[in-house]
């Protein structure tokens, strides 16, 4: 205890001490939760790249990513080398799909700090979270233990001076769950639905097989992290082991041209590896993201993921497969309240068998007017903003502009 509080305060004071760093006007410092290179922060930092609006540097401690990176052209540092920390302490802006710490949370005081956040609020986040196991970092009974608390989960309680919100809904979740302000959220669209809809020759192919000739359907399956699991997750057997018949699934797909891509949460990827076996199932845990080919998608299969609503705005068809929604509910984070009340935009399977009926799209006429004016209702919920003005590149420069946070846009780049 007393180490850790010791470890606590100092690197609260380094904290502290970083605001005395003079940070440059027209410089920004990008990362990613666990090192990689993805996210909101990947897209805004490729188009701040191309356009050359400020500098930009990504900051990871994957040192493979930073030197494949610096291969591209990009300007890459290792968090703990000498550029690294030097840009860490002085770039004016921090941008990042989590925490501070995507970049580095003990050199972050006196940026201007802009959280682009990794997810939409489904699931209940940061300091609405009052169930399961990341409660305790965010609810407290005094003062006291909520002083301690900020101590020992630094960067969590550090607010970010700005946000994006594309919808009233967003903007009322996002206020209450990092304790902000209405006028520290930007009405816009986000970096990674909105890059490819500006730079649609950046999209990934994905349909082709072997021989190139391509599949007639292609399913998503990217189901939400169990963070009941917190814990343990290397050990516990994995919950997608007994959802599926692998082999039927498999065997189902084949048959019907289908290709099954299985995108498992980052905390869960290492179970993929078990099911790529099978033919026309295809692990692509391990990319960085999906945001490149879901142009290629013809049905997302999801469960609490808030990932549909990212391809609301593009139409793709949505099955929501619950096959541990007792468990899920009980154990692992609650979801918002206002999403018991939400339109019922895609069939829900709670069996390996159900699925199966629905993938072989045994639904009537009416079941699918039913699925697409709830559809329509969910884009207008949280898709309210998007609209040919809602570009996030465009709104965000706009609004940095405006309020004199940068210096004139650059036209040269930094070595």
């Amino acid at each position: 205890m007393k180490t850790n509080l010791f470890t606590s305060l100092l690197k609260k004071c380094i904290y502290g001490l970083s605001w005395f760093f003079p940070r440059q006007g027209n410089k920004a410092v990008f990362g990613c939760y666990k090192n990689l290179f993805a996210d909101n922060s990947k897209y805004l930092y490729l188009h701040w790249h191309k356009n050359k609006f400020m500098h930009v540097i990504w900051i990871s401690g994957d040192a493979s990513l930073v030197n494949a990176l610096r291969k591209k052209g990009f300007i890459a540092y290792e968090r703990w080398s000498l550029e690294g920390v030097y840009h860490a302490l002085t770039a004016r802006f921090y941008i990042y799909n989590s925490y501070i710490g995507d970049v580095n949370q003990w050199f972050a005081s006196g940026s201007i700090k802009i959280n682009l956040w990794h997810g939409s609020p489904l699931k209940r986040i940061e300091f609405d979270i009052d169930h399961g196991p990341l409660a305790h970092k965010y609810q407290s009974n005094s003062y006291w233990q909520k002083t301690w608390h900020s101590l020992l989960y630094h960067q969590e309680y550090v607010r970010p001076q700005l946000m994006l919100s594309p919808s009233p809904l967003v903007d009322r979740l996002f206020c209450s769950a990092f304790r902000l302000q209405k006028k520290q959220l930007l009405s816009c669209g986000n970096p990674r639905t909105d890059f490819y809809r500006r730079y649609p020759d950046k999209c990934q192919s994905i349909n082709s097989k072997p021989d190139g000739t391509s599949y007639k359907k292609v399913i998503l399956y990217a189901p939400s992290w169990r963070d009941a699991n917190l814990s343990n997750t290397e050990t516990v057997q994995s919950p997608y082991e007994k959802a599926f018949n692998w082999g039927v699934l498999s065997q189902f797909l084949v048959n019907s041209d289908c290709l099954f891509l299985l995108r498992l949460h980052p905390n869960e990827r290492h179970y993929a590896k078990h099911f790529s076996a099978y033919p026309n199932v295809r692990d692509i845990s391990s990319w960085e993201d999906v945001y490149g080919i879901l142009h290629q998608v013809d049905l997302l299969l999801t469960d609490y993921s808030s990932l549909f609503i990212d391809v609301l705005p593009l139409n793709i068809p949505i099955v929501f497969y619950l096959f541990d929604h007792e468990s899920y509910i009980k154990n692992s984070r609650n979801c918002y309240e206002y999403s018991q009340c939400l339109p019922q935009a895609g069939l829900i399977a709670y069996g390996f068998e159900e699925l199966i009926n629905i993938l072989k799209n045994n639904t009537s006429k009416k079941q699918t007017e039913t699925l697409h004016l709830a559809y329509t209702q969910l884009q207008k919920l949280y898709w309210q903003e998007m609209n040919e003005h809602s570009d996030c590149f465009e709104l965000l420069e706009r609004y940095i502009c405006r309020r004199n946070l940068l210096k004139s846009p650059l036209n040269t780049q930094i070595s």
